[in-house]
C-alpha cells in the first residue's frame, strides 16, 4: 500500500523498521521529510550516535532511540549512517541546498495517523491506565473548549501501541482555531483542579501547551487542517549564520513545525562584529 498525503505529526513505520514523524507540510515530490525516532536495536551498530538507555517493543521488535540527532554535530554523523546502510533514504533536496533525511512512500509499511488512531480507541476502549487517562483528558478538552473530538487525536507511544510504564501523553489538535481553544480548555481545567500546566521554563510560560495529567506528563501539538495547507515548493539559500535582536510581531505560525514569527526592529550581528553595549 502507497501512503500519501499524510501530514506533519503523523507516523510511520518502514519496511526496514524504522519508525518516523512526518515533518512540516513542504515535501520533495516523491518522499516526505521525516524525523526518526526509533531503530530497531539491530540496526543501531550502523549509527554513530548516542542512545538512550531504554529499549521499546513494536511489534515484538526491540527498538531503540537516539539522544539527540539533529545538532549541528550529530545530523552529520546520521546522514553518513544512512548513506552507508539506507542510502534510499538520503535526499539531496536542490531546495534546501542539502543533503535531507526523508521517507518514500514505497518504503511506508504501516502509517499511524492521529486522529485515526484516536477512532480506534474510542471503538475499541482504553486497555490500559494510560490509555484511558489519555482519552479521559481529550474528553475533558473537548467539552470544556468546544473542540470536536473529530479534531482531536492520540500521538506519539500511544499512537504506536509502544508506551509503557512512565509513557506520556501525546496528543494532537487539528486546527489553528481549535488549538487556540484547546489551549484556553487547559487553562481553564488548571483552575478547576484538573490540569497543571508547566510555567517553570520560560517557554513553556508562552506556550502552555505541557503540563500533568493525573501525574502524568503531557504535551498537545497543533496540526494543521488540510484548508490550512498551502501546497508549495520553495527555494532556500544559505547565507550564513547570524545572531540578531528583534521584537516578536506575530506569532500565529509558531504552533506548527517549521515554527515561523514575524519580526520588526531587527538588529543584525555579524560574525565579528560584536554587538553594542547596552546603556
Amino acid at each position: 500500500m502507497t501512503h500519501t498525503n499524510l501530514r506533519d505529526g503523523d507516523a510511520v513505520a518502514t519496511t526496514h523498521g524504522l519508525i518516523f514523524y512526518v515533518f512540516g507540510y513542504e515535501h520533495p515530490p516523491d518522499r516526505y521529510h521525516g524525523f526518526l525516532k526509533y531503530v530497531p536495536e539491530g540496526l543501531a551498530s550502523r549509527f554513530d550516535l548516542p542512545w538512550l538507555p531504554y529499549t521499546w517493543n513494536y511489534r515484538g521488535t526491540t527498538l531503540v532511540r537516539p539522544t539527540e540527532i539533529y545538532d549541528p554535530e550529530t545530523y552529520p554523523r546520521l546522514i553518513e549512517g544512512f548513506r552507508a546502510a539506507l542510502p534510499e533514504y538520503i535526499y539531496d533536496d536542490p531546495g534546501l541546498g542539502r543533503p535531507m533525511i526523508t521517507i518514500p512512500p514505497s518504503l511506508i509499511e504501516e502509517a499511524y495517523v492521529p486522529s485515526e488512531r484516536l477512532k480506534v480507541l474510542v471503538g475499541r476502549g482504553p486497555r490500559d491506565p494510560l490509555e484511558e487517562r489519555a482519552l479521559e483528558l481529550l474528553t475533558l478538552i473537548s467539552e470544556t473548549g468546544g473542540v470536536p473530538m473529530g479534531d482531536l487525536g492520540v500521538h506519539g507511544s500511544i499512537s504506536l501501541g509502544t508506551h509503557q510504564e512512565g509513557s506520556d501523553i501525546d496528543l494532537s489538535v487539528y486546527g489553528a482555531r481549535n488549538y487556540a481553544e484547546a489551549k484556553k480548555a487547559l487553562v481553564a481545567l488548571e483552575a478547576r483542579g484538573r490540569f497543571i500546566l508547566k510555567r517553570d521554563d520560560r517557554i513553556d510560560a508562552k506556550r502552555l501547551n505541557r503540563g500533568l495529567y493525573e501525574g502524568i506528563d503531557v504535551v498537545v501539538n497543533a496540526t494543521r487542517k488540510r484548508s490550512e495547507i498551502t501546497p508549495r515548493r520553495r527555494t532556500y539559500r544559505v547565507l550564513g549564520p547570524a545572531e540578531i535582536e528583534a521584537a516578536c510581531a506575530s506569532a500565529g505560525e509558531a504552533p506548527f513545525r517549521p515554527a515561523t514569527y514575524g519580526i520588526e526592529d531587527v538588529s543584525l550581528f555579524r560574525p565579528g562584529h560584536p554587538r553594542a553595549p547596552e546603556a
